[in-house]
């Protein structure tokens, strides 16, 4: 298997009440996660009022092919791609699709990033989005194991 890892953000065009982005986010990765198991890959979303931010694992093409079909989606706009590469094992290996709404229980993880404020991953690179999924992951109860 060509596993890779896929990082990406978008523009959140989802109602920006709380409680609407909470049901509309459980129903996201609930669909995603039945897509995701069928395929292999997993990963982990991070979504605020303002942005999607994902990581996607898996084989080559079933993680392209997931991407695009994300890309399609008219939830969001301003797909910007960050980063694909290779990798020898996955980060989020439980997780057929995480997330997290960030809110005020995870802000010690956000600032412990040197992420104050509002999230912009215009000024994030891949591996900074990697590691507080990652330690967002371990908050929630799961592990992510390091990507080589």
């Amino acid at each position: 298997m060509d596993l890779v890892q896929l990082v990406y953000y978008s523009r959140n065009l989802l109602a920006d009440d709380d409680k609407g982005q909470l049901k509309l986010l459980r129903e996201i990765l609930s669909i995603a996660r039945q897509k995701n198991v069928e395929r292999d890959v997993t990963g982990y979303l991070i979504f605020d009022k303002h942005w999607f931010i994902q990581i996607l694992e898996g084989d080559r093409a079933h993680v392209r092919a997931t991407y695009e079909r994300i890309a399609r989606d008219p939830r969001h706009t301003q797909v910007t791609l960050l980063d694909t590469k290779p990798v020898r094992q996955r980060t989020f290996s439980q997780w057929s699709m995480g997330g997290a709404m960030r809110n005020l229980d995870q802000q010690e993880v956000f600032l412990a990033h040197g992420i104050a404020g509002q999230i912009d991953p215009t000024k994030l690179n891949a591996a900074k989005i990697v590691a507080v999924a990652s330690d967002l992951a371990a908050l929630s109860g799961g592990r992510a194991s390091q990507a080589a």
